[in-house]
């Protein structure tokens, strides 16, 4: 019996061992952000992380102790190779999971969850999407993790000789069942009320920090078999539903009537154009780097820009329906992903139709990538032109036709469109894996160097369609409205502190055409994605009730905020300053200027009125 009780410790503590040294790996991995933390974060990090590590290693436990329970009636050769199996099994599974969670948190700066499922049904999109990531070095690590794992199993843990040819007795099976019994309490967390979560390990005001003290696959398991309940639970409690309805009513309460006039074109010709990964750290204008989107900059000076804008979330698919429906983002789900919720959103190119617009959209990849096509169909979009209408030759090697290529498609069709036209077009060569067609600007194959080459390629893009526009004869009634689908982590620079999340979602709107009545206006007023099919719908005189999530930025009574979420919380900004709030820890990370109370409130009110509405639909 001994021998048994002794192999289950050293099983256990085999476990916990390997996954303090996936969270180093991880510490390691992410230098760049753990560089800064210090010796007594990191030292933190690893400590809080335990209570997850042990919890996780009492879940691969069970297994065993539930066989070392029954051992009486296996033999002890049989039981010794299903054990090995069984552990190179899951060492194997917890190998992927740590490997992968690196590249996911270097591109989206999240830990491994069960978002990334939502994008299998689309491999190719989905595989591109991984190419920003140094794939032959995760290969690498993947075998390292996998070897060491195996080689300390077979050093420290694999059972004794002595088991090949004894059989367990009922005192061994009684003492199995109370010891994989006794497992219930790392797993839980503790003898606590509430079981482990993932706030049990959050436990400072920096959000790397509270990441880095996740454990990678308990949070995958735990977010893949939450998420059936996150569509029926607001977890987002920390104000009453009576408070948050007065908090953003308030906010969202503003007049057309006094709003500044910008055209001199009743129903002019919109063209949409939502950039791909648009950050304002590109934009010289906007405080952030010179070089990288001089015909940006430029064009800027000839229509209206919009300083303050921020993005509501972290995805494309977040983006655009904070776009195009007015609607702000969620943590932790996308509603376009359920497209019976999603049809419900109130539409930009509805509301246009009825006022008597034609209606297409243009994108060079793949529709049914994260379920845009269910999504802009039912939005009333009449003509929808994807990856399929370009020429192989025209396109790159993983995502789709280049921005260039799509955007002259555009310019042809108009030609043959009915008047007045809202056209949308979403750009893609800024996406990873940031392939474009041109000499590279920026010298260097690291992922930043990528990111601003593929920026420099769709500022060109995007310049020479506007430079053409404007020879057409149709330019003169025409509004073109530049906006980002999301920031971008990318380019990594300095920033003051308590600002870095907030600039990440800082993004570019600028409006352009000959139908406008001013030229190189500055709008200071803070706004969101949300904001723009109410401010564009109130310029042309058209109702925007149903985007009652936002409000028009042009309007001399609006309030000066932006909200946006991440994903397990939410930013907010106005006038006073900048807050990030995360919802696990239920602290500020990050604040910047006055912002306090009030605007805790706001965002507040803000995260659970947002989600409650994605839960009643």
């Amino acid at each position: 019996m001994s021998s048994r009780v002794a192999f289950l410790v050293r099983y256990f503590l085999f476990w916990t061992a390997l996954f303090t040294a996936a969270r180093v790996l991880f510490l390691v991995y992410e230098r760049a952000h753990a560089g800064s933390l210090g010796a007594g974060l990191v030292l933190a990090i690893l400590l809080h992380g335990l209570r997850m590590d042990l919890a996780t290693a009492g879940y691969l436990s069970v297994l065993p102790a539930l066989l070392l329970a029954i051992s009486a009636v296996i033999p002890g050769r049989l039981l010794a190779r299903v054990l090995a199996g069984y552990t190179v099994l899951m060492l194997l599974l917890v190998s992927l999971l740590t490997v992968s969670d690196l590249g996911l948190f270097d591109a989206w700066g999240i830990r491994l969850d069960g978002r990334p499922l939502q994008y299998l049904r689309t491999p190719r999109e989905a595989f591109a999407s991984a190419q920003s990531s140094p794939l032959l070095l995760l290969v690498v690590l993947l075998v390292l993790v996998m070897t060491l794992g195996v080689w300390a199993w077979r050093r420290f843990v694999s059972p004794v000789p002595g088991w090949r040819g004894e059989r367990g007795g009922p005192v061994a099976a009684v003492a199995m069942l109370v010891l994989g019994a006794a497992l219930i309490v790392p797993i839980r967390g503790g003898v606590q009320w509430t079981p482990l979560n993932e706030s049990s390990v959050y436990f400072s005001t920096n959000d790397f920090a509270n990441q880095a003290a996740l454990n990678a696959g308990w949070n995958f398991f735990h977010s893949v078999t939450t998420q059936g309940a996150l569509a029926h639970v607001n977890p987002y409690d920390g104000i009453s539903a009576a408070d948050a309805k007065a908090v953003v009513d308030s906010l969202v309460r503003a007049s057309d009537a006094d709003a500044t006039p910008l055209l001199r074109v009743r129903h002019p010709n919109v063209i949409l154009i939502i950039w791909e990964s648009f950050t304002a750290k590109v934009v010289r204008r906007l405080g952030g780097m010179t070089g990288v989107t001089p015909n940006f900059d430029a064009l800027s000076h000839e229509g209206v820009l919009f300083d303050h804008v921020y993005a509501s979330g972290d995805r494309s698919a977040k983006g655009l329906v904070a776009i195009l429906s007015g609607y702000p983002a969620q943590p932790r789900v996308q509603i376009m992903n359920t497209p019976t919720k999603a049809a419900r959103l109130p539409m930009l190119a509805r509301h246009l139709e009825a006022a008597g617009y034609g209606t297409a959209f243009y994108y060079g990849g793949e529709l049914a990538f994260a379920n845009i096509k269910s999504y802009i169909i039912a939005g009333g979009f009449h003509t929808i032109v994807g990856e399929s209408a370009f020429d192989p030759k025209d396109r790159n090697s993983k995502w789709g036709a280049h921005d260039g290529v799509v955007l002259q498609r555009l310019l042809r069709d108009i030609a043959s469109e009915r008047r007045p036209f809202f056209d949308a077009l979403f750009t893609l060569s800024s996406h990873e894996p940031f392939e474009v067609p041109m000499a590279p600007v920026f010298r260097g194959t690291d992922e930043q160097s990528k990111f601003l080459n593929a920026m420099a390629y769709a500022d060109r893009s995007v310049g020479a369609f506007v430079r053409a526009a404007q020879q057409q004869p149709w330019w003169d009634s025409t509004l073109v409205v530049i906006v980002a689908d999301h920031g971008h982590p990318l380019p990594r620079l300095s920033t003051p502190a308590g600002e870095s999340a907030s600039l990440d979602y800082h993004i570019p709107m600028l409006w352009l055409g000959g139908a406008l009545a001013v030229h190189d206006t500055v709008i200071t007023r803070v706004g969101s994605q949300t904001d723009l099919a109410p401010t564009l719908l109130g310029e042309l005189g058209l109702p925007h009730a149903a985007f009652a999530w936002g409000k028009n930025l042009l309007a001399n009574d609006a309030m000066d905020y932006a909200y946006f979420s991440y994903h397990d919380g939410f930013g907010y900004v106005d006038a006073h300053g900048r807050l990030v709030y995360d919802a696990i820890g239920k602290r500020i990370t990050q604040r910047a200027g006055s912002a306090g109370a009030p605007e805790l409130r706001s965002g507040r009110a803000y995260l659970r009125l947002t989600y409650q509405r994605f839960l009643d639909w």
